[in-house]
């Protein structure tokens, strides 16, 4: 319910309670709810009789979808196409897999100060960033479905402390095969690059 509230105000800047149960053809006590939980948690405003989105709802933009969407990987290499720093996971997907240090890209953060965000926070390495090497779509299967979609952005590093590589053709087995894949291909630079891009609001609903 929440989500088909947000997904309304995607297209108006105000709404009045009526505008809303209209739309979503829905018990006035259940919507009441909604909007409540909806206000409390700061993502809606209520002024007089009309419900608004607050800053918070900009950031939930991306997100508000009944659809499943790709996600934004950040791997970072460390070494060369023989050795390189890889870390046994302890969660799935890939559990037991020997894998590239990576994580996610955060709302606010560069794709560089997340790649040294990751290092720091994950194994308290501080690195300096090359390059963008690749970025790459990872679907990842069983039985023929495709359970989880990542775009992988492949950054190449450099430890400025030593650290342990290990050998990655004796270990191929164990790596995770993307993450194999993409230790080693011979792709050239991608420059990082961060646009920004200003949200102006129209005046009218």
């Amino acid at each position: 319910m929440e989500q088909s509230i947000l997904n309304l105000f995607l297209f108006h800047n105000k709404l009045k309670f009526s505008d809303i149960q209209k739309n979503l053809k829905t018990r006035s006590n259940k919507l009441a709810y909604h909007l409540k939980k909806l206000v409390d948690k700061q993502i809606l405003i209520k002024q007089k009789d009309f419900y608004m989105t607050s800053d918070i709802f900009e950031y939930l933009i991306p997100y508000i979808s009944d659809k499943k969407a790709v996600l934004p990987v950040i791997l970072i290499f460390i070494g060369n196409s023989k050795k390189a720093f890889l870390f046994k996971r302890d969660k799935k997907p890939y559990r037991d897999y020997l894998s590239l240090p990576g994580g996610r890209l955060l709302i606010q953060e560069s794709i560089k100060n997340a790649a040294k965000r990751i290092m720091r926070e994950k194994f308290n390495i501080p690195v300096k960033i090359n390059k963008i090497k690749s970025v790459s779509l990872e679907q990842v299967k069983k039985s023929n479905k495709i359970l989880h979609s990542f775009l992988l952005i492949f950054i190449s590093a450099e430890s400025q402390k030593p650290i342990q590589l290990t050998d990655v053709k004796k270990n191929k087995s164990k790596i995770i095969p993307s993450d194999y894949e993409l230790i080693t291909s011979k792709d050239s630079e991608i420059k990082i690059k961060t646009i920004e891009s200003k949200l102006k609001e129209f005046l009218n609903n």
